[in-house]
């Protein structure tokens, strides 16, 4: 996995060697003139110099043989310099006359003899001769904790000075540089050359801020009008709001070294019309291939815009009306093809599906069959109830003829009371099952739904035929159902009865109507 380093910018870089430069002289100078004083040379003199302050109390206290005002000054000098660990007076034969402070924890006699930085010793003389000695433990002279290390003056100034001198160079080149004009560099002719393309067009560098752009792109929004040489092109607010919520293409190639998907931007400008652009950007290579900047060109496309909205309402409009005549014929076809009263086939829509039905069929060996249905005693409906009670019964028989049929089965109400039902690939036998049902569902439902006659009983009357009788058209296949129904009434009526061709021969025979017809239970 390749681990991206952080891009620094010109100004960036140039405050780093600045800053560089400038701690690097201070160094220098430190050493050679010594500006910052040595801290360990400093603590030297400073130690040796209380030290023989205190061995002189220590002395004459002793001369005076105060030995009670020498333990007070000893735990006094302790107490008054935080720098002292302990202290203590040692006559020459080695014993401790007076301490203060864990002694023998901090005092480490010197290999040599001779005093450090931490422990001094300094000699004690009586009459001419060396009476002891006055040892004295200091704290370190070298920081031991990184808090101690950071507050020592050379680490100090360093630490100040590199940040802060960061940040203000980091400013101050920040300014200048955006102040910095790349377009004076480029000759006349070629500034009117880039200012004659149609097309808005921007050059940024690596960092994406604005190197140079044409006076098209100075044209898209009113706040392009400023000086916008010097500014990153991803923060500049009228054009960051004008693109999608995605990377620009801008952004994209920086990163990628290629050609960016085309985006379109939609630029508001307050007071004026939006302005519609398409913005591309292509890497800028140096002759090595490196990466020096992008090239963002804007192309303006409102009107091609405005004229593609105008063509999609259009498009819009004329598939609403489209859609609209679609409904309307759907209504005028269903008005041309169904009967007003009951919504069932009327006859001449009913015979244009029939008949390539029955051509199939034949061809294919296939079985059809057709039921005739009369409603019994109509006209006697009508003359009692009158025709509104009429037409409800209509109805009512065509909900229950409608319910029981299958998707494929064809219902016409052939005129008045009479419908026919084309059932294609059912046999005479399936045809005489629904007839039957047909007949029973009208006999003991159709009554129920007319209100305003509650005692009105309702019958109906069945005939069937089928592809078998020999048929060779649907009207012929027809009309031997309607004889099944004429055989139907003649015996009762409230039957079912299948044509045959003993119906044929002897239509009025009361003995072939009884063997053929199918009685209600």
């Amino acid at each position: 996995m390749k681990i991206r380093t952080p891009r620094l910018t010109p100004a960036a870089r140039i405050a780093i060697g600045l800053i560089s430069l400038v701690v690097t002289l201070l160094l220098l100078v430190d050493i050679a003139l010594n500006m910052v004083p040595d801290q360990t040379d400093m603590q030297r003199k400073i130690r040796a110099s209380i030290s023989e302050r205190i061995a002189i109390q220590v002395t004459t206290l002793i001369q005076a043989r105060e030995w009670d005002a020498l333990k007070v000054t000893v735990r006094e000098t302790l107490v008054r310099d935080p720098e002292i660990l302990s202290l203590a007076v040692r006559q020459h034969t080695g014993n401790i006359l007076v301490q203060s402070g864990n002694h023998l924890k901090h005092w480490t006699p010197p290999d040599s003899g001779t005093s450090t930085l931490t422990n001094v010793r300094v000699p004690i003389f009586s009459n001419g001769a060396q009476w002891g000695d006055v040892e004295i433990s200091y704290t370190p002279v070298t920081p031991q904790t990184l808090k101690g290390w950071l507050q020592t003056p050379l680490v100090a100034l360093v630490l100040v000075v590199i940040p802060a001198g960061f940040l203000a160079f980091y400013l101050y080149m920040r300014r200048t540089l955006q102040y910095l004009d790349p377009s004076a560099a480029i000759p006349d002719r070629v500034r009117e050359a880039f200012d004659a393309l149609t097309e808005g067009v921007t050059i940024i560098d690596n960092t994406g801020r604005v190197m140079l752009y044409n006076k098209a792109f100075h044209q898209l929004h009113p706040f392009a009008e400023t000086d916008l040489i010097g500014q990153n092109l991803s923060q500049i607010p009228w054009l960051v709001c004008a693109g999608e919520a995605q990377e620009p293409p801008w952004e994209y190639t920086q990163q990628h070294r290629t050609q960016a998907k085309a985006q379109l931007f939609t630029i508001s400008r307050a007071g004026e019309s939006s302005v519609e652009v398409i913005v591309k950007a292509s890497p800028i290579l140096d002759a090595r291939g490196k990466q020096r900047g992008c090239m963002v060109t804007f192309y303006d496309v409102t009107e091609l815009h405005h004229a593609n909205e105008k063509m999609r309402r259009a498009l819009e409009a004329l598939e609403a009306s489209r859609e609209e005549i679609e409904n309307k014929n759907i209504d005028l076809l269903y008005l041309a093809t169904r009967d007003s009263l009951t919504g069932c086939l009327n006859r001449r829509a009913f015979f244009a599906a029939t008949e390539p039905l029955f051509s199939k069929l034949t061809q294919e060996a296939r079985d059809m069959s057709c039921i005739m249905a009369d409603i019994d005693f109509f006209k006697n409906v009508n003359d009692t109830y009158g025709h509104t009670v009429g037409d409800q019964v209509i109805v009512a028989v065509t909900r229950i003829l409608t319910e029981r049929l299958c998707g494929h089965d064809l219902l016409c109400r052939m005129g008045g009371e009479e419908f026919c039902i084309m059932l294609p690939g059912a046999s005479e036998d399936s045809a005489m099952d629904l007839a039957e049902q047909l007949r029973t569902s009208v006999e003991h439902l159709a009554g129920n739904g007319i209100s305003s006659a509650k005692a009105l009983q309702i019958t109906s009357s069945f005939g069937v035929s089928s592809l078998k009788s020999g048929a060779s058209s649907v009207s012929e296949l027809i009309e031997l159902a309607d004889f099944a129904l004429y055989t139907s009434k003649q015996n009762g009526r409230n039957r079912a009865t299948l044509w045959s061709e003993d119906l044929n021969s002897q239509p009025g025979d009361p003995s072939v109507s009884n063997a053929l017809a199918r009685n209600p239970a």
